[in-house]
């Protein structure tokens, strides 16, 4: 999990570093998208979750589903400047800083239980 972590961290903090140019913070975001939506489809199915952890990744599905949805069916509707900023840039970075926030949560969590076991082995 720490190396998930990792990748997802490391994804986020270089798309905020291109975002210093408008563009290829855009297109390092599609692939941070990719990344993290691969990531949360990985955590969904394949690891036993406690409800604390099920609850964050169902908020962020109840965040990512709509905004693809919008993307597909309402980006034609999208014409203020000051809308598309913050639809194409504000809205997807503050749910991957969310989901950044839920493998952070997730990693410590199982680096807890590691430990816990180790004391109970000593």
């Amino acid at each position: 999990m720490k190396t998930i972590h990792n990748l997802n961290k490391w994804s986020f903090n270089i798309t905020l570093v291109f975002y210093l140019t408008i563009y290829l913070g855009l297109m390092a975001q599609i692939i941070l998208g990719c990344i993290q939506i691969l990531i949360a489809l990985y955590i969904t199915f394949y690891l036993k979750l406690n409800t604390d952890v099920l609850s964050k990744l169902k908020t962020y599905w109840s965040f990512v589903i709509p905004y693809l949805l919008s993307l597909l069916f309402l980006t034609d509707y999208v014409d203020e400047t000051l809308l598309i900023g913050i639809y194409y840039a504000l809205v997807p970075m503050s749910i991957a800083g969310y989901f950044v926030y839920i493998t952070k949560t997730l990693n410590n969590e199982i680096l807890l239980l590691k430990n816990k076991a180790k004391a109970k082995m000593h």
